[in-house]
């Protein structure tokens, strides 16, 4: 867990009056050990149980004066009534024991502990050392809901290893390590990687690799040496997690192995789950193509430079070619982007495709500098083609202000603007040479062996070139236009994938017309252009990301504005047309299953979990559910529940079941969605 201290400095204020009678460090620490850690006294006497454990999904707090633990519940609030109960002495001050917030009822406020009494510090320091030794399973007793015996037998782990269903189970905090538990748990609740990583788990393993028609090859079936430690290591941890009996469990083997990898994660630092996520991903996926590549050599005799003749290496070459793109990560998780640039003087069109692995989606658009001012675009408050709202600063903390100024789009490139639905304008005076946009230096090239999947390299394939400015800009389906003032994973994937304006300081450096008017004089052009990022090709797991934390001058700030985000998601709107695989009309379903939350300040906070779970999704069995008919379509806006399963919430070992209303209101960092085959 992350230290609370750390949690709470960012926070301005005074000392709070009560806690030198409201905290009592000794009759804290003898309740705790003599009660169940994190579940609600009141609920537990009062029996609201199932099979012998209290249900009902809650946040437990704990009173700083007592150690009575209570919950806060709707209908229960035992906390607030243990607090307004009759008492000698002040009983005001609680710490939650998922959040690991302190809260003081009379004065209605957070605290911090760096502006009050020691015995403040000392009873965060205590509890969150008992925490992370507390019994096993004591955490993880209010998880049972009444008629959810499936469900909840999951979460205990009380279901066979064959199971399709995969249990839900707490992980040790080996010190500040909740941005790793977190990631862990929704890679624990992918199907489709529990089912890859078993396949190729042993020594002897075999892959068959189709090479393309134009090589004229035959398929061959490889046999892969053992896996790479890192694999290895993720192996048991998935089967760990998967197989019968009561968490939590300890994921040391496996973050030590990261941390081999990675020695940035090592030191007990605070890190960001989105880092850990790459740096994990993409170790793996080196580890299996060295060793499907070792696969390959060892089909051909493991020749080298010198024995090889040349139709032996290109047989290896093209086997590589298409053997590295088989490993797990890359059949899981990696995806395809195209830029699409076309300069409005010559409507010369050059595409570049991009791999990625996540998503990262801004929240609110970042600052853009037009002729006149310094302002914000929110692609959300655009109410035409040629007017557009402009907000206030996205870093600041949960900002819900608008501004009401417009600024029009230069007349020049008017019709630009109007041939699309919305725009964005990035414009300036002047032009700036360093940073020039032209087609050949902007797309570098990189083959496909070569590719590094993490947040600073990504996959670029070499410039296409198309004549037809017709369908350059196409979607897979009709354009999502967002609603005015909406924050949603819809309005930011629309931010994300809509046509730009490069203007001003932005204009494209077109070869093509500086060869056509410039022959004489040699003198660079610069003209208008349009830009646009859409979905090319869609792996089984999208992973999203929020981008909430940004930099304001000097320093880095959090975004707290809460994104709402569905249960189901159509991606066909921020597709291409060319998209790989789907036929244009048609929805493109992806169905939530995961999401990581980051609550707290830049300065300190915690990473927890919601998982669902749930069966493989078929397409079949979500329009079963959701209309009972498989006959009958229903649209989104009708059918947004999703498949059927139970939504768990997971704070390092405390785990406990939540209603799918609580997940919706998560402050969502990184979502998980799965493809509805």
């Amino acid at each position: 867990l992350t230290t609370l201290k750390n949690c709470i400095y960012s926070l301005s204020g005074v000392p709070c009056q009560h806690v030198s009678r409201a905290v009592d460090v000794t009759s804290v620490k003898k309740a705790v050990t003599q009660s169940v850690w994190s579940v609600c006294s009141e609920c537990l006497k009062e029996r609201v149980m199932c099979d012998g454990e209290p249900s009902g999904p809650f946040d437990v707090l704990l009173c700083l004066k007592c150690g009575f633990q209570g919950c806060n519940q709707s209908d229960g609030q035992h906390s607030v009534k243990h607090f307004q109960a009759a008492h000698s002495e002040p009983h005001c001050i609680v710490i939650s024991l998922s959040t690991w917030k302190v809260w003081c009822h009379e004065c209605n406020e957070e605290l911090s502990t760096h502006c009050n009494k020691k015995a403040l510090a000392q009873m965060v320091d205590f509890l969150q050392k008992h925490s992370a030794k507390a019994p096993s399973g004591s955490s993880s007793k209010i998880i049972k809901i009444r008629g959810e015996t499936e469900s909840s037998d999951l979460i205990k782990g009380r279901i066979p290893v064959s199971s399709t269903l995969v249990p839900v189970k707490g992980l040790s905090n080996l010190g500040n390590t909740c941005f790793f538990n977190a990631v862990m748990q929704n890679l624990a609740q992918t199907h489709l990687m529990n089912d890859l990583i078993t396949e190729i788990k042993e020594k002897g393993s075999k892959l068959k690799i189709c090479p393309s028609a134009e090589t004229n090859l035959d398929p061959l079936v490889v046999t892969l040496p053992s896996p790479e430690p890192l694999t290895s290591a993720m192996f048991l941890f998935l089967h760990s997690m998967k197989e019968a009996g009561k968490g939590p469990i300890s994921p040391k083997i496996l973050f030590n192995q990261m941390c081999q990898k990675a020695p940035r994660f090592k030191g007990y630092q605070q890190q960001d789950s989105q880092e850990l996520l790459h740096y994990l991903l993409d170790a793996m996926r080196v580890e299996e193509t060295k060793r499907i590549k070792a696969g390959i050599l060892k089909a051909f005799n493991n020749p080298t430079e010198k024995t090889a003749d040349d139709d032996t290496k290109r047989q290896v070459k093209a086997y590589g070619k298409e053997g590295v793109k088989m490993n797990f990560v890359d059949r899981i998780f990696v995806g395809e982007l195209t830029n699409t640039i076309m300069c409005e003087e010559c409507e010369h069109i050059s595409t570049v495709k991009e791999a990625f692995i996540d998503l990262s989606l801004p929240i609110i658009e970042e600052r853009v500098r037009t002729n006149s001012a310094l302002i914000v675009y929110d692609h959300s408050e655009i109410s035409d083609g040629s007017n557009l709202d402009s907000s206030n600063d996205a870093d600041s903390e949960a900002s819900e202000s608008e501004s009401h100024s417009r600024q029009t789009v230069n007349n020049s490139c008017s019709d630009a603007v109007s041939s699309e639905n919305y725009i964005s304008v990035k414009s300036d005076s002047g032009h700036n040479k360093n940073k020039d946009l032209n087609h050949s230096d902007t797309f570098t090239t990189k083959e496909q062996s070569d590719i590094t999947l993490g947040s600073k390299d990504l996959v670029k394939e070499k410039p296409v070139v198309s004549q037809n400015p017709q369908i350059a800009f196409q979607s897979l389906s009709s354009t999502y236009v967002p609603c005015a003032k909406e924050c949603s994973i819809q309005s930011c994937l629309y931010q994300f994938t809509s046509v730009e304006l490069l203007m001003g300081n932005n204009k494209l450096l077109c070869e093509n017309c500086t060869e056509k008017k410039t022959k004489a004089s040699k003198k660079d052009i610069y003209f208008c252009a349009r830009k646009q990022m859409l979905i090319s090709a869609l792996p089984p797991v999208v992973i999203l990301h929020l981008k909430r934390f940004h930099q304001a001058g000097m320093t880095l700030r959090k975004v707290n504005r809460h994104v709402d985000f569905p249960l189901v998601l159509d991606l066909a709107p921020f597709c291409s047309a060319s998209c790989k695989n789907i036929v244009a009309g048609e929805k493109v379903l992806y169905s939530l299953y995961g999401i990581v939350e980051h609550s707290g300040s830049m300065r300190g906070g915690h990473y927890t979990a919601y998982v669902k779970i749930r069966a493989p999704p078929k397409k079949q069995d979500y329009r079963k559910h959701v209309m009972g008919k498989l006959s009958v379509l229903l649209s989104l806006k009708e059918a947004t529940g999703g498949l059927p399963g139970q939504w768990v919430y997971v704070s390092d070992t405390h785990v406990q079941a939540v209603p799918e209303s609580r997940v919706l209101n998560s402050q969502a960092y990184l979502l998980f969605y799965e493809e509805l085959l």
